[in-house]
């Protein structure tokens, strides 16, 4: 498994919603969890096989700026 860690510009549990749904469309691929205390609203993805080109593409869609944290 592998941890993806991205900034992004969640701000609220709505927020919060909008993007797990968004990540569902990869099923049970990921696990996922978001911090909105952080200054950076970490958003953390774990997977074995997703690229965070995919996250980010799919984060975009959903109307969030997502950028990986290397």
């Amino acid at each position: 498994m592998t941890v993806l860690v991205f900034k992004t510009n969640m701000v609220c549990a709505g927020c919060k919603q909008t993007v797990g749904n968004a990540l569902s469309g990869f099923g049970e691929a990921i696990r996922w969890n978001a911090d909105l205390d952080d200054c950076d609203k970490i958003l953390r993805v774990e997977t074995a096989g997703i690229a965070s080109s995919a996250i980010i593409r799919v984060m975009h869609e959903a109307g969030f700026m997502c950028e990986e944290l290397v």
